[in-house]
């Protein structure tokens, strides 16, 4: 009996610190990557996208996400608050007050997991295939230094 509480012990141990131990960045290093990019390439908000469908999308941090559109264009989207469940997500939905288009301040994302856990859409800014690419490789970047 001792001898399986001493294993579980060292392996939860073993798991914390390899936790600790993650090349991933945290949710304020996101927010500041994120945050430095929009002000580098000096994006401009707009308030909606009138034709929106989604196609695709990826997490970037709890605060802020691409999403794609078919074909392929990309817009950064910045929350109200942040959302923890948006980095482990398999599946992102949408809440819009109109179908065919995205609205800030109005309409929300969230998780089939945490279907009650809204998060409102704050802003909205329209990217370049280049500023996609760059904006996913951050992650990557702390994972190789």
């Amino acid at each position: 009996m001792k001898s399986a509480r001493k294993s579980i012990a060292v392996m939860s141990l073993f798991f914390l610190l390899l936790a600790c131990s993650s090349n991933r960045l945290s949710r304020d290093e996101w927010e500041l990557k994120v945050n430095d990019s929009i002000s580098q390439w000096q994006l401009e908000s707009v308030k909606k996208v009138n034709t929106f469908r989604l196609d695709s999308w990826a997490s970037l941090g709890e605060k802020h996400l691409i999403l794609r559109t078919s074909p392929g264009k990309p817009y950064l989207v910045e929350l109200d608050a942040r959302c923890p469940q948006l980095h482990f997500a398999r599946a992102l939905m949408l809440d819009q007050a109109m179908s065919t288009s995205l609205d800030a301040g109005f309409d929300s994302v969230f998780t089939a997991q945490e279907p009650h856990i809204k998060c409102r859409i704050k802003t909205i800014y329209p990217l370049n295939r280049e500023q996609d690419k760059a904006l996913l490789a951050l992650d990557k970047q702390v994972a190789e230094d």
